[in-house]
């Protein structure tokens, strides 16, 4: 490993050409399973009513055509609604045998719809659009503790880290050479030098990650009485959006394991410190659109009960994705040595099917009953890449899906009491299975509310969900290691906004 800073420069230099013949390759180690799992899940938050109420049966809020666009149909005025929505997320963390917190919280437009009834003879038709939200990103996570086993820089020296972050990592002293050829087949973490080959003294690790972001719809539906009492709808969609990651990993000699003059930073030959600290910042910046499509339907056999379905086609989201590793180590004698690993790169998923049922039961004029079920076909999503040369990754990402995703039923309730002509509070209840065979993500969410008339014509609605489930988060991974943090998470989203009759 003794290559001063010079000779390390142009050990990179030589090999530069060779490199690029293998970054594409090792860009597709950044898109896995779990890309298909964050951009197929949704979570109930379409408006501050139908985050409480199911809409597959009933006019749950402007925003409830996304459960089934035939529910339009059953809308007595026509409407103007604008909310916002923020979320408020807290995990509990459990990494190395320590448990940290974290929190963040994100604001957003949730909806801006417009729905006009159109004066008919009979029946009822019923036109609109607008925006409303899908889903969102929001997570927060931290850790820290005494790692006695590996090293983020293990990663870097791995066949999991892409060619460009594999020299970003030598430049900045986090691997070296494990031999005096200089052969970069030979190479190892710069924190396995120390000591005998055989012993490893261990290293501190710090870490936060967030990501944020939302999905939303910009859509047009209409709504119609096809014949008497059953109604049939239907809506097309531009979904757009963005994602964004950060995680800030850092890696630190506290216990001082490391105390020799091993390196030389400055290029005389002369070796004189040794490493302090070694901080990774990861970040990902992704832009997603798709088109999406709904059909459903409404019947109403009795005046008391409707029943509804619907049916929301495959969608293929375009995602676009920059992302970055920037390196940064500092030395005992003060000095710093930077680098990065830039990159972009764009694929497609394909988003699951989705089918709808539920019922409605009016109960004395006053009191609203309403529960539906969900069937999402997980097993069903896909990634795709353009280049026909990365099939075989394509091909190992979609068998990981088939053979760990499952098809689910997500069920939903809720129940509203119409205390008079200007109150009307509601409560709800929703439990969405974990769509991973062998990881348990069950969400559960507990959902409350209401809508009160300001004025004649002008409705405010609100809505809050608690929601919490289990997760894990894979921090970095190797061929022989992986290591993995637990999560708690509980989120609460807040959605309100004003409603007026036209």
């Amino acid at each position: 490993m003794n290559f001063p800073a010079t000779t390390r420069s142009m050990c990179k230099k030589s090999i530069i050409a060779f490199a690029l013949l293998f970054v594409l390759a090792g860009v597709l180690n950044a898109q896995t399973a779990d890309d298909v799992l964050r951009y197929s899940l949704e979570y109930p938050s379409y408006d501050p009513v139908s985050l409480v109420m199911p809409g597959v049966s009933d006019a749950a809020g402007l925003g409830g055509f996304q459960a089934n666009p035939a529910t339009m149909a059953l809308l007595k005025d026509s409407y103007l609604s604008l909310g916002l929505s923020s979320r408020f997320l807290d995990e509990s963390s459990t990494y190395l045998g320590n448990t940290s917190q974290y929190s963040d919280n994100q604001t957003s437009i949730g909806d801006a719809m417009l729905a006009y009834k159109i004066p008919t003879a009979r029946g009822s038709l019923v036109i609109g659009g607008g925006f409303s939200q899908t889903t969102d990103f929001n997570r927060a996570l931290s850790g820290s503790g005494r790692n006695n086993e590996s090293t983020i820089t293990d990663f870097y020296n791995s066949s999991f880290a892409d060619d460009s972050l594999f020299f970003a990592a030598f430049d900045v002293y986090a691997i070296d050479f494990a031999a005096t050829d200089s052969s970069f087949a030979n190479t190892k973490s710069i924190f396995r030098f120390f000591s005998n080959p055989n012993s490893y003294p261990g290293i501190n690790q710090d870490f936060e990650l967030t990501e944020r972001g939302r999905m939303g719809e910009y859509s047009a539906f209409i709504a119609t009485e096809f014949s008497k009492n059953f109604f049939v709808g239907a809506s097309v969609g531009y979904l757009s959006g963005s994602y964004s990651y950060r995680r800030n990993f850092l890696e630190s000699d506290r216990q001082n394991d490391y105390d020799a003059q091993f390196i030389d930073t400055d290029g005389d030959g002369n070796f004189e410190t040794d490493i302090e600290s070694i901080e990774s910042i990861d970040t990902i910046d992704g832009d997603i659109r798709a088109f999406s499509a709904r059909i459903g339907f409404v019947f109403k056999p009795v005046e008391q009960l409707s029943i509804g379905g619907a049916y929301e086609f495959p969608s293929t989201l375009h995602i676009d994705e920059e992302y970055n590793t920037s390196l940064r180590t500092t030395f005992d004698n003060g000095v710093v040595f930077e680098d990065d690993a830039p990159g972009a790169f764009s694929y497609k998923i394909t988003r699951p099917r989705r089918i709808n049922g539920g019922a409605t039961v009016a109960l004395a004029n006053s009191v609203t009953l309403s529960a539906s079920a969900e069937a999402v076909f997980y097993s069903d999503a896909r990634i795709e890449f353009d280049d026909l040369n990365l099939n075989p990754q394509e091909n190992g990402i979609n068998n990981v899906v088939r053979s760990n995703f499952r098809d689910v039923i997500n069920l939903r309730g809720g129940i509203e009491y119409a205390i008079n002509e200007r109150f009307t509070p509601r409560i709800g209840y929703a439990y969405f299975p974990s769509p991973q065979k062998n990881l348990n993500r069950d969400r559960q969410f507990i959902n409350g509310g209401f809508s009160a008339i300001i004025t004649k014509g002008l409705m405010f609605d609100f809505g809050l969900q608690y929601s919490f489930w289990k997760d894990q988060n894979t921090l970095y991974q190797t061929p022989s290691t992986r290591e993995v943090a637990t999560e708690e998470v509980t989120r609460i989203n807040v959605m309100a906004g004003f409603k007026m009759a036209l």
